[in-house]
């Protein structure tokens, strides 16, 4: 995978979480590099933003964008009061969507698949 590739991954995920539920979406961090490992990295962002549903209908609708979008996913914690949907490929890209408290603020981590340093 190349740099441009993998953002194109974050980018892709990204708005298929936005499209599928909430609205008033800010930036808790900005899309940029973390390190993978010492010669690879990787995409990241993290979105915060208030429910337009209840926690089962932004669950599904969230997993139902993320695997139109050609993402795996899974519930995180099923049997937990704090449950979250989840996603993980085999080059190391991950995600989580969460609403921890019903009703409250929701959000999301996105990170690509790593990248060898010299794509970027």
């Amino acid at each position: 995978m190349t740099s441009d590739e993998a953002r194109k991954q974050l980018y892709r995920a990204m708005e298929a979480i936005k499209s599928a539920t909430g609205e008033n979406w800010e930036v808790d961090a900005e899309p940029g590099l973390l390190g993978c490992s010492r010669t690879h990295s990787q995409w990241h962002t993290s979105w915060k933003g208030s429910p337009t549903a209840d926690r089962e209908s932004s669950y599904a609708a969230v997993r139902d964008a993320l695997e139109d979008a050609g993402f795996t996913t899974y519930i995180l914690g099923p049997r937990s009061t704090t449950p979250s949907v989840g996603s993980q490929t085999e080059g190391g890209g991950g995600l989580v969507f969460s609403i921890p408290v019903e009703g409250g603020p929701i959000g999301f981590n996105v990170s690509s698949d790593c990248f060898p340093e010299d794509e970027e």
